[in-house]
């Protein structure tokens, strides 16, 4: 077996806006909406429920496209495929005594059900710990996650119509004045809604990349 090696924990801006006298976060990314195959052979994308949304991708932009950025999220894909992660990202994670809250994908997605029950596991063996993740992969079975894991469904991908709008769920704007118009909560400067279970959760478009009229539209 291969020897152990460490994830590549994060803390973005986000982060460390987010972190403070009650959460101290790090994240765990993969690359965004790339193809690879699995320990199995099979084909995979890191994006499974990605649609609209790839076009204005972050992390696909800026700072993520950084070799070692990049290179990051490449070893921590490998590392999610290890036959011991779980056991892994527990040692890590029990090493970090001042860490209480785990972001799950700043960028990248749950790319299979295997996967999303791993992350699972984590969180079960680390109940002190807060984990939290927004997705597009709703047509996974998402239901099994224990209650230290708040998952935030993510409009905007192949499996909207799966989206309980009664639940935790974050829409992507244009524009922030759109956003208090439908009436959503705040979730750019920090993502402390989404680790509390906030249920409507409003994204606005911060990338590099100007919005094309039709997609300003779209995210309206």
């Amino acid at each position: 077996m291969a020897k152990p090696f460490n994830a590549k924990w994060n803390r973005n801006a986000k982060l460390q806006k987010t972190s403070g006298e009650v959460y101290t976060v790090v994240g765990f990314g993969i690359p965004a909406d790339t193809n690879f195959r699995d320990a199995n052979g099979e084909r995979r994308n890191t994006c499974p429920g990605a649609s609209a949304c790839k076009a204005v991708c972050f992390a696909k932009q800026g700072r993520y496209v950084m070799p070692n950025v990049k290179a990051a999220r490449d070893h921590n894909l490998a590392l999610s495929q290890h036959p011991n992660f779980v056991g892994m990202a527990v040692a890590d994670l029990g090493r970090k005594r001042s860490v209480n809250t785990v972001r799950i994908h700043d960028s990248g997605d749950f790319y299979s059900q295997e996967y999303f029950d791993k992350w699972c596991a984590i969180a079960r063996a680390l109940p002190h710990l807060t984990f939290y993740a927004y997705t597009k992969s709703l047509h996974l079975q998402l239901a099994g996650a224990p209650a230290n894991f708040h998952v935030t469904q993510s409009l905007g991908g192949k499996h909207d119509g799966l989206v309980n709008l009664r639940r935790p769920h974050s829409r992507i704007f244009s524009t922030h004045a759109d956003r208090k118009r439908a009436r959503y909560i705040d979730g750019n400067v920090s993502d402390s809604p989404a680790i509390e279970g906030v249920t409507r959760i409003g994204l606005v478009y911060h990338g590099g990349r100007h919005l094309t009229p039709a997609q300003k539209k779209f995210f309206s």
